[in-house]
């Protein structure tokens, strides 16, 4: 695993990664100090404090290829050696919750491939969540995005109408040390889910979209549009600029008609 990624350690300040990365090249800031780590198709921002990730992105593209196919069978989780607070999967063990991914398995398993796909397993890129939250409404969302395959083949969500698409991911907290937490190392619970898109069209136009969602069982999945926002509404909930320099003044679109006119 350790020959699969590149984990970088820092406290929050801007740093250039290579490629596109991050949408205008510069990392989120967030309001907390933050862990870098870098794996082979995505990134995250994690609290040591929180124990969760504050922000996880990645990217994909339109393609005309056929999506990879991955068992998830066999992929366990793991504790990210990067990081101070050791998260183990054993933390989450009759806790109540479900260990959520913020970038998704899937996303990176249809564009990138087994192994990359099984850094998506990384305990850096978990927060305690609900299952009937993270099964239902939280799934159709991440299949809006970055699409979903079923018996009947893949459908390709947003990527449908993108050429590029840079996916932010993350979760809302409550004030330090005034939120639930689980295990004894006081891993802290989201009250709510955020997830943010810009995207490339096939003409070169920028567009984005936000979603908040409130972390809460019963959810109809079908309602994932009507908590649609902007990124500057994730700032301000999250404490977390996803762009911090704007050079596509996203931060206060929300493009939901495309994400809606892209589902089958």
């Amino acid at each position: 695993m350790k020959a699969l990624r590149l984990a970088l350690v820092l406290l929050c300040s801007v740093l250039a990664f290579a490629g596109d990365v991050f949408f205008g090249g510069a990392q989120p800031h967030s309001r907390e100090p933050v862990t870098v780590v870098a794996y082979t198709a995505y990134t995250v921002g994690y609290s040591e404090t929180r124990k969760v990730p504050l922000w996880s992105v990645y990217t994909v593209e339109h393609t005309a290829a056929e999506p990879m196919e991955v068992s998830r069978k066999g992929f366990t989780f793991f504790t990210e050696k990067a990081t101070r607070a050791q998260v183990a999967t054993r933390d989450y063990t009759h806790s109540g919750y479900a260990r959520g991914h913020m970038t998704p398995f899937a996303a990176i398993a249809y564009a990138f491939g087994e192994e990359a796909s099984r850094e998506t397993f990384s305990m850096a890129n978990i927060v305690p969540q609900l299952q009937r939250h993270n099964a239902r409404i939280w799934a159709q969302l991440e299949e809006a995005v970055s699409g979903t395959r079923t018996a009947a083949g893949f459908h390709p969500g947003l990527t449908r109408a993108a050429a590029h698409i840079w996916v932010y991911t993350g979760p809302v907290l409550d004030g330090e040390g005034s939120g639930t937490v689980i295990s004894d190392k006081e891993i802290a619970v989201p009250t709510a889910l955020w997830k943010a898109a810009i995207w490339i069209t096939p003409a070169g136009e920028t567009r984005a979209c936000a979603w908040i969602i409130p972390h809460e069982e019963g959810l109809d999945p079908k309602t994932y549009m009507t908590y649609a926002t902007t990124l500057k509404a994730v700032e301000e909930r999250a404490g977390v600029t996803l762009v911090p320099e704007d050079p596509g003044h996203v931060m206060d679109r929300c493009d939901a008609k495309d994400v809606a006119e892209a589902q089958p």
